[in-house]
C-alpha cells in the first residue's frame, strides 16, 4: 500500500478539433511551456521529500494530454521514472482506481488524470473540496486502509501565457 498519493490534473489542452477524439487532444504549446517553466513542475515538485521523489511511481491516463503532462512530471523529477498508462484514470472509475492503489507497493504514487475525477478523489480521500486547475496537484498522506488520508499540500497549476 502506498503512503503518499499525488494527484495531478493534466496541463492546458487544445480544444477538440472537428472529427478529433477527446482522447487525442494534446497540450497546447503554452500549456506545456507553463508546466516546464521555473514556476511549473520544477518548483512544485521541490515540495516533495527526497525519498518520495527518488522512489516515486508514475501512473497516467493514456490520453495524449495526460501522457504529455506525465512526461513533464518525469522531467521535473530527473527523467528516471517510467510512466505506466492506467485506464482507470481515463475511465474515471474511482472504485477500480482505489483497488489498484490498494494493490501497489509504491511508497509514493503520482497519478496524472482528468477533471472531475481528480477533484472527486481528493474529496473522497480527505473530505476536502478542491478545484484543480490545469497542472494543479494535491498530495495526500494515506492512512493504512488506503481509503482515507490527510491533505499534505495543494498547488494550483502554473499560469499559462498564451501568445497573442
Amino acid at each position: 500500500m502506498i503512503k503518499k498519493l499525488i494527484l495531478v490534473r493534466h496541463g492546458k489542452a487544445t480544444p477538440t478539433a472537428p472529427g478529433q477524439a477527446d482522447f487525442d487532444r494534446e497540450l497546447t504549446d503554452a500549456g506545456r511551456a507553463a508546466l516546464a517553466s521555473v514556476d511549473g513542475f520544477m518548483r512544485t515538485f521541490y515540495l516533495l521529500d527526497a525519498h518520495s521523489a527518488s522512489h516515486a511511481t508514475l501512473w497516467s491516463s493514456p490520453a495524449a494530454r495526460a501522457m504529455q503532462t506525465a512526461a513533464e512530471v518525469n522531467r521535473a523529477l530527473g527523467g528516471e521514472i517510467d510512466t505506466v498508462p492506467v485506464d482507470t484514470l481515463w475511465e474515471q472509475d474511482e472504485n477500480a482506481f482505489l483497488q489498484q492503489l490498494a494493490e501497489t507497493d509504491a511508497d509514493c504514487l503520482i497519478a496524472v488524470g482528468h477533471i472531475p475525477f481528480m477533484n472527486n478523489m481528493v474529496e473522497r480521500l480527505t473530505g476536502i473540496t478542491l478545484s484543480l486547475k490545469p497542472g494543479g496537484m494535491a498530495t495526500i498522506d494515506l492512512e493504512e486502509d488506503g481509503a482515507s488520508g490527510a491533505l499534505e499540500w495543494f498547488v494550483q497549476g502554473p499560469p499559462v501565457k498564451e501568445s497573442r
